[in-house]
């Protein structure tokens, strides 16, 4: 019976692919003439009206009489001109093409392996972060379960071509996916299809709609800069040896999101719904100690002199209003200068605030603008020359005239690649128009156009906080809580709590819980503060995720308390919940610079009364309980790809073995958690018998004794290969070490 509703889902999904594939040339044809007939004339409309408007100085009489405001109204406009003006003189006195074979200037080989090694490290950090909070946060047993099945699309969570939706297959997407996010950073071979599979992993966990992921321009800006990639990336082959040089027309469409995405920041800041601030230069003088989450730079940052915060601000609004147009320029120094000075003032904002990976995916477009000869002269001198040998030599094998079949294969794919390039630049062309028209407006902010996130318009930061409303929890064993009793900090992991715990480093990796705390207590209830209200109206705004977040450590769950940066030893003294859990409202600034004292922070109630207290509870659902080593392990064991990666290059059957190791663990340690989902997969193995099927404990002890054997034994084999063969390389050496590490974690494990 399930094989035939299958069957019929299936034959249903042809059908409407079939459809589908019918309407698309007679759709794309009448888009294509909209776009020419309704849409540029409306852009061209916007243009004529906006330069109409414009206030341009005249004369330098009305240059001097300019007010800062109208400086910063008239940049683009200027920045634009001037870009318009230089461009067809750049293209006329070109220089004329090197007869080199390989024209470093014209190359964009280690510009490409860059841009796949930068989006590797943000899909990493995003996938991490999945791993190790989503469940937490809204699985099944989370903060804020998901109320539904999404409309948006989710290829990996789709019932019929995917793996269907829960907490485990949640789990599994999200460390495969830091598992090919590190191949893509490491890894000596690379494949547009890891990739591809990146960001359909990752475009499908944020289609999923989570609270806590959705609505932020950094996860759209990730998925429209990985598709992009994708395009760049070759088929198969390794970083320098490929028939697929970068191609131009990717990296034009990579630099014009670089623009598009600068100056929408530039612009959210000077638009209608801005923060006053930003035109009085003033705005860093409170965002420092306002912002998500600060580090220890911050605090040095906002004692700087008051004309430093001005600096600061109006060289920020050089770099997003008029820098960006310089991206545009055909010429190779406004190109250069452009691409360098935005990812050094985005290196700068990463030293002064965690801003999870935002900086990090608003750099990596900028690399685009950086061809190999300049990035060769950033390589360290043993390194150089072997790269350079990497780049002529990749150069020279795609440059190189083929023969026989090889030339026809090498000339179907090329001409493959060119039209699907094409067709890319014609999409991103069409999908422009809508950021487009965004800049144009009076307010422009962050907004995604398809459910795809292909082309998404950005600002960030338009409004800042003048004072910073701090949710602060403490915590008590005592069975008889008052007043009276021991009240221990339960700090968040990187939030502002006890005042002589340090501000945290913690970007590019992103804690969820505390930044979605910083949206719905500090960005939101900053109104509260000025106008002086009760403290039971601060109490009736408190997030329905915090006060779950409560309850849940309340009555013991440990993936809740895994949110927290109090140490579970501590927070579950003896294996026993708190017994109560106290809430407050406080307005926190930094202390003075000449202040003695250790504390980095001050703060002050928002009033007198202002503290509640929470006693347990019991919940209507049951709680997460799960060991303490768990991620660690799968983090392990998802070294399962690298070893692959080692047993293919270098065709070690140690490597091998410990690939399959790797995976059995993994996927044992997984599944260990849900009754549902380990039950079979055990059938499959020769396990010990698991006791009661229905029991989680029952599962988890079984695993875990299943783990320690299974990667004591994969040690010792892996050594007696090694000896058999005489010698040991330092990739088995540190594969046997992990697996010793794994068997004795596992071994001391209590459930």
């Amino acid at each position: 019976m399930a094989s035939y509703l299958l069957t019929s889902e299936l034959l249903g999904s042809l059908e409407q692919l079939k459809d589908f594939l019918r309407q698309v040339p007679a759709d794309a044809w009448a888009a294509y003439l909209s776009f020419w007939k309704v849409e540029i004339p409306q852009l061209l409309k916007l243009s004529a009206h906006s330069l109409s408007k414009a206030k341009f100085p005249a004369s330098w009489q009305q240059a001097t009489e300019f007010s800062l405001s109208d400086w910063l109204d008239a940049a683009p406009l200027l920045a634009a001109a001037c870009c318009a003006t230089v461009t067809p003189l750049a293209l006329a006195m070109a220089p004329a093409k090197s007869s080199t074979s390989v024209e470093l200037r014209e190359s964009w080989w280690i510009t490409r392996d860059l841009l796949l090694r930068g989006m590797g490290l943000c899909f990493f950090c995003g996938f991490l972060v999945s791993a190790v909070q989503h469940r937490a946060l809204w699985g099944s047993l989370g903060l804020s379960p998901l109320p539904g099945r999404s409309r948006r699309p989710t290829p990996l969570f789709n019932d019929v071509i995917g793996l269907g939706y829960g907490d485990w297959q949640l789990e599994l997407v999200s460390w495969l996916g830091v598992s090919f996010s590190v191949q893509l950073m490491v890894g000596k071979y690379q494949s547009c299809f890891f990739v591809a599979f990146l960001w359909a992993a990752y475009l499908s966990i944020i289609n999923l709609q989570a609270p806590f992921t959705f609505s932020y321009g950094w996860e759209w800006l990730t998925c429209e800069v990985a598709f992009l990639v994708m395009f760049l990336c070759p088929v198969v082959g390794t970083r320098f040896s490929s028939w697929t040089p970068p191609s131009k027309l990717v990296l034009w469409l990579i630099r014009w999101c670089a623009f598009r995405l600068l100056l929408g920041a530039g612009m959210s800041k000077v638009g209608r719904n801005s923060s006053a601030c930003w035109r009085k230069l003033t705005c860093t003088t409170t965002h420092y100690f306002t912002q998500p989450i600060p580090n220890p730079l911050s605090w040095y940052m906002h004692h700087l002199p008051d004309s430093f915060h001005r600096m600061e601000v109006a060289l920020t609004f050089v770099e997003q209003l008029v820098l960006p147009f310089a991206m545009l320029v055909p010429l190779r120094c406004c190109r250069l200068l452009a691409g360098l000075l935005e990812i050094i003032f985005q290196a700068g904002i990463v030293g002064t605030g965690n801003y999870a990976w935002i900086n990090f995916i608003g750099a990596l477009p900028c690399i685009s603008m950086l061809d190999d000869a300049f990035l060769l002269l950033l390589v360290p001198w043993p390194l150089k020359s072997r790269l350079r040998r990497c780049v002529e030599d990749a150069g020279a094998v795609a440059t190189e005239e083929a023969i026989g079949a090889k030339k026809v294969l090498k000339g179907g794919y090329g001409l493959l690649r060119w039209c699907a390039n094409v067709l890319l630049v014609m999409v991103m062309v069409y999908k422009s128009k809508d950021p487009i028209k965004e800049l144009y407006g009076p307010a422009p902010w962050i907004n995604s156009y398809d459910d795809w996130f292909l082309m998404n318009s950005q600002g960030v930061f338009g409004f800042i906080n003048q004072h910073r409303v701090t949710v602060v929890l403490q915590y008590t064993h005592d069975p008889t809580p008052s007043a009276a009793s021991q009240w221990m900090p339960l700090d968040f992991k990187c939030l502002p709590g006890s005042l002589e715990r340090r501000p945290c480093f913690m970007s590019p990796y992103h804690y969820r819980l505390d930044w979605e705390t910083w949206i719905r207590v500090t960005a939101s209830l900053e109104q509260l503060w000025t106008k002086k209200v009760p403290s039971e109206v601060y109490h009736q705004q408190l997030p329905e995720f915090l006060q779950a977040l409560v309850m849940k450590i309340l009555n013991g769950d440990d993936d809740a308390a895994g949110l927290m940066g109090v140490p579970l030893s501590e927070l579950y003294k003896g294996g026993e919940a708190p017994t109560a859990i106290s809430i407050d409202f406080a307005s926190y600034t930094f202390t003075k610079k000449n202040s003695s004292s250790a504390a980095w922070w001050r703060r002050k109630p928002v009033a007198g009364d202002s503290l509640r207290a929470y006693g347990r509870s019991p919940l209507p659902g049951e709680v997460r309980k799960s060991p303490r080593w768990r991620h660690w392990l799968l983090a392990t064991s998802i070294m399962a790809l690298r070893s692959l990666e080692f047993a293919i290059s270098d065709l070690s059957v140690t490597m091998a073995v410990a690939s399959s190791a790797f995976s059995s663990i993994f996927l044992m340690v997984l599944m260990s958690d849900y009754v549902s989902a380990f039950s079979p997969f055990a059938a499959l193995l020769p396990l010990p018998p698991c006791g009661d099927a229905s029991s989680v404990r029952s599962c988890q002890r079984c695993c875990y004794d299943a783990v320690w054997r299974l990667a004591a034994a994969a040690a010792g084999l892996g050594t007696s290969l090694a000896l058999k063969r005489g010698s040991m390389r330092w990739s088995e050496l540190l594969v046997i070490s992990t697996f010793l590490a794994v068997a004795w974690i596992s071994y001391h494990i209590e459930v």
